[in-house]
C-alpha cells in the first residue's frame, strides 16, 4: 500500500507555461502571449491561428530515474523483453530510482498545458492587435515535503528496513489543479521615437475549475508495519494526523462543456477572472534603415525584427478560483489520532468520488464535517525576458520567471526559473537550445526545439527523454498553426518602393563628394 495521499496524485495525473524553446520566438504567435501580453503588438503576423499544443512536464528535486529503460518507454510499453515478467508486464525495482536522502524539503510539480484555437489580427495602421486564447491547464504542485513522506512515496509502502520505526514531525503540501481558460489580449505600441520604441499588453481571462484536490498537512506521524494476516501487505498507523483536505467531485468534469453558459455561468465547480500585464522595449539603433517609401508616404517595414536588443517584464496570473459550487466542492479539517489503515482501505483509487468515499472510511469522517467552498489562487509569477540579435538571424535570450505564490499555501505554483537560450530563427527554419535551472533553481536542464514553418516540437529537458545521466524529470510539446505573416504592399513598378536614406548614409555620401574633389583638384 502506498502512502495514498501523495501517491493518489503522482501515478492517477501524471499527465505548464514553460515552452521555453518557442516562448521567446518573433513567430511563436499566441505562444508568447502567455509570458508577456505586449509581444502580440508589431508581430512579424498579420494574422495567426493556432490550431493546438499541448505540453507535458515533470519535475522534481528527490528522485532521479535510473531505470535501464526510459521513463517515455515504461509509460508506452516500449521496452525490452529481458525487462519483463513472465505476464509480459515491465519489472521495476527499487534500485531503478535514486533518492536525495535526508533532504528537508522536497519538492515536485507535474504539469499539463493544452492550447487549442487561439487567433491574433494585427490592425497595422493603428498599431495595434487583438488576441483571443484558449486553453486547458493543470498543474500538480508537491511542496513542503519531509524526506520521510518523499521515501514512501517513491517505493511505496514496501520498506522492511523502517517496519514499526516511527516516522514523526512531518508534513506536507500538495495541490492538484485543473482549469479552462479563455482570455482576450490588447497590445499597443504606446512610443515609436527613433531608436526608442515601446508597446504596452494586457490580458483578461476568464477561469473555470475542472478539477482540485488538496492536502495541507502540517503534522503527520505515522509507522509501518508488516500485517500480520498477510505478511506481503502492510499496515500503516497515523499517531498524529494535523491537517486540510478539500476536493471537486468527479461530476465537475464529466459535466464540462465549452460552451458560453458553462464558461461564463456559474455551472463549474469553481469560476474566477485572471490577468496578465505586461511591458516590452526595443532598442533600435538602425530605425531608419527600415522606413520605406511607399506611394509617397514614409512606413516602416512591418516584416523584419528592427530591433537590437529588446526588454520585457510582465506579471502573469493574476486572480484566483473560487470554488463555490456546493454541488460539487468538499473541503474540510483532519485532527485524527491513533489511526490504522489496513490493506485494502485505499485501494484502486481512479475518481475524486473514489477517494472521497475512501478517505471518509479510513479516517471516520462524516459528510456532515465538510463544508463546500474554498479558493485557489491563480499561480501569480513575475517575468523578465531580453532578447539580444547578434545577426538577422542569431538570436540570444534570457529569461526569468519569479514565483509570487508562497509555496505553503493552498493554492497554484509556477515553479521559478532562469533560462539562457540562443536561437537560430527565420520565417520558416528556427532551433532553440534553452539552457535553464528550473523547479525553483532546483534542477539543471538542457532542451532543444525545432520549428519547420507551422509546424514545432521540443523539450525542455531532453536528458529526460533520451534517459541520459538519471534524469529527474521529462517534459514535451509541440504546436501547430496557421499564419499569414506582415508583408510590404505588392507594385507593378519597379520604383514604386524607395527606402529612405539614413543618417550615415548621408554623411557617406558628403565624404564621398569632398574625396571626389580633392582627387579632381590633384589632376589638375
Amino acid at each position: 500500500m502506498r502512502l495514498f495521499i501523495c501517491f493518489f496524485f503522482l501515478t492517477f495525473y501524471a499527465y505548464s507555461q514553460q515552452w521555453l524553446g518557442i516562448s521567446s520566438s518573433n513567430y511563436a504567435g499566441t505562444y508568447n502571449i502567455y509570458s508577456n501580453p505586449a509581444n502580440i503588438a508589431d508581430s512579424r503576423y498579420k494574422f495567426f491561428l493556432n490550431i493546438g499544443g499541448a505540453n507535458v512536464e515533470l519535475i522534481n528535486n528527490y528522485a532521479a530515474w535510473a531505470a535501464p529503460y526510459s521513463f517515455i518507454g515504461l509509460s508506452t510499453n516500449n521496452i525490452a523483453d529481458k525487462y519483463r515478467s513472465s505476464n509480459g508486464l515491465a519489472v521495476y525495482k527499487n534500485t531503478y530510482t535514486q533518492e536525495s536522502l535526508g533532504k528537508p524539503n522536497s519538492v515536485a510539480f507535474v504539469g499539463a498545458d493544452i492550447r487549442g484555437p487561439s487567433l491574433i489580427y494585427a490592425f497595422e495602421k493603428l498599431k495595434f492587435a487583438i488576441g483571443l486564447t484558449s486553453r486547458v491547464r493543470l498543474l500538480t504542485n508537491l511542496n513542503n515535503t519531509t524526506s520521510d513522506v518523499a521515501h514512501v512515496i517513491v517505493n511505496g509502502t514496501v520498506l522492511p528496513e523502517i517496519y514499526g520505526k516511527p516516522q514523526n514531525q512531518n508534513h506536507f503540501i500538495l495541490n492538484l489543479n485543473g482549469y479552462a481558460e479563455v482570455g482576450l489580449t490588447f497590445g499597443v505600441v504606446i512610443r515609436e521615437q527613433d531608436q526608442d520604441f515601446f508597446k504596452l499588453g494586457v490580458t483578461a481571462k476568464r477561469v473555470n475549475g475542472l478539477l482540485n484536490v488538496h492536502y495541507s498537512v502540517e503534522n503527520i506521524d505515522f509507522t509501518i508495519s508488516r500485517n500480520a494476516q498477510r505478511p506481503n501487505r502492510q499496515d500503516v498507523l497515523f499517531k498524529n494526523t494535523q491537517g486540510v483536505f478539500g476536493l471537486t467531485s468527479s461530476e465537475a468534469i464529466e459535466n464540462f462543456q465549452f460552451t458560453p453558459q458553462w464558461l461564463f455561468g456559474d455551472l463549474a465547480a469553481g469560476t474566477g477572472y485572471g490577468f496578465d500585464i505586461g511591458a516590452v522595449y526595443e532598442f533600435r539603433p538602425d530605425f531608419d534603415k527600415y522606413d520605406l517609401k511607399l506611394r509617397g508616404k514614409w512606413l516602416t517595414d512591418g516584416t523584419r525584427n528592427k530591433y537590437l536588443y529588446r526588454i520585457g517584464v510582465s506579471l502573469l496570473d493574476i486572480g484566483r478560483l473560487n470554488f463555490n459550487n456546493a454541488q460539487y466542492v468538499n473541503e474540510t479539517n483532519i485532527t485524527a489520532s491513533n489511526v490504522l489503515i489496513l490493506p485494502g482501505t485505499f485501494n484502486k483509487i481512479n475518481s475524486t468520488n473514489q477517494l472521497y468515499k475512501q478517505m471518509n472510511n479510513g479516517f471516520g469522517l462524516q459528510e456532515t464535517a465538510y463544508h463546500h467552498s474554498f479558493v485557489s489562487p491563480l499561480p501569480m509569477a513575475f517575468a523578465v525576458n531580453v532578447d539580444y540579435k547578434f545577426s538577422e538571424k542569431v538570436y540570444l535570450n534570457a529569461s526569468w520567471m519569479q514565483s509570487l505564490r508562497n509555496p505553503k499555501t493552498i493554492g497554484m505554483v509556477q515553479p521559478s526559473m532562469l533560462a539562457f537560450k540562443p536561437r537560430f530563427e527565420s520565417k520558416q527554419l528556427e532551433v532553440s537550445l534553452p539552457i535553464a535551472l528550473i523547479n525553483g533553481y532546483r534542477n539543471f536542464t538542457v532542451g532543444l526545439m525545432g520549428r519547420i514553418g507551422p509546424l514545432f516540437i521540443g523539450t525542455d529537458n531532453i536528458s529526460g527523454v533520451l534517459n541520459v545521466g538519471n534524469p529527474k524529470g521529462i517534459n514535451a510539446y509541440f504546436g501547430l498553426f496557421l499564419p499569414i505573416y506582415r508583408k510590404l504592399p505588392d507594385s507593378s513598378n519597379a520604383c514604386y518602393e524607395e527606402q529612405k536614406p539614413t543618417l550615415r548614409q548621408e554623411l557617406r555620401k558628403v565624404f564621398q563628394k569632398r574625396r571626389q574633389r580633392k582627387s579632381w583638384k590633384g589632376l589638375r
